[in-house]
């Protein structure tokens, strides 16, 4: 497999304070990688320095073999940086429709965002039949004229990955989707995002508290406890070490 994304030597100060010390770690095209760590350990800080929402003290990010590390947030998306945030970002007057045009329209570049808000926006027939397809390959599809406020919490977080796909991504960035989500909704949010990756074939970068999602989902893990890379692998091999066990839950069963 070819690298996608690597990240060198990242570290991060907030006042004195180090949230991130000499951070390695890649994504291959294709796979999925989960970042766990307790809380406070700088899973945040780290996608943040990877996105562009933070600039990182040392350290290089690349991106297929280029260095993006002075690119903006909306540079490193034109280039295939597709990211999802922890507390879910949608817009209540819009239906499940207009987020993704919203999107479609920003990537082609297409319109005025202002107008799309508003709904004075004129999306063509072409931008209406992308967001559509990929509604139905999430399983949006019968409900893609629904108010955003109608939705659970399940498809509102499959709405906010339809619009980071929307983007067409190369490398998926998701910041703990499952968080809200009970059982169900974070099998069907696995479920799907697998029979959408296996279509499209980007690769995910997955933060992650939900251990049994990650070891579920994943194919490598990385592991932060404050701010240091503790451990990296095979999810299995990571989640089985006894210095992973300590740092989560005191040697307590993992899974």
């Amino acid at each position: 497999m070819t690298t996608l994304l690597e990240a060198r030597g990242i570290a991060k100060d907030f006042r004195g304070i180090r949230a991130l010390s000499e951070v390695d770690l890649t994504v291959e095209e294709g796979e999925r990688v989960g970042l766990i760590g307790p809380n406070g350990a700088g899973k945040t800080t780290l996608f943040n320095c990877l996105s562009g929402v933070l600039q990182p003290n040392r350290g290089q990010v690349m991106f297929d073999g280029a260095d993006i590390g002075n690119l903006a947030v909306n540079r490193r998306a034109l280039l295939g940086i597709g990211r999802t945030f922890q507390r879910l970002e949608l817009f209540n007057d819009s239906t499940v429709r207009e987020h993704l045009l919203i999107a479609e329209r920003v990537r082609l570049g297409t319109g005025s965002m202002w107008k799309d808000l508003l709904g004075l926006g004129r999306p063509t027939s072409d931008e209406i039949k992308v967001c559509d397809e990929l509604l139905d390959l999430l399983g949006l599809g019968e409900i893609r004229d629904e108010p955003i406020e109608a939705l659970s919490l399940g498809q509102g977080r499959l709405v906010e990955v339809g619009r980071a796909l929307v983007t067409r991504p190369r490398l998926l960035l998701l910041d703990e989707p499952s968080s809200g989500l009970d059982r169900e909704e974070t099998a069907t949010l696995a479920r799907t995002l697998r029979d959408v990756q296996e279509q499209q074939g980007f690769a995910i970068l997955l933060v992650e508290h939900d251990v049994e999602l990650v070891a579920d989902f994943t194919e490598r893990t990385y592991v932060l406890d404050f701010g240091q890379l503790l451990a990296s692998g095979t999810t299995d091999e990571v989640l089985a070490d006894p210095a992973v066990r300590r740092a989560y839950l005191g040697d307590a069963d993992l899974t």
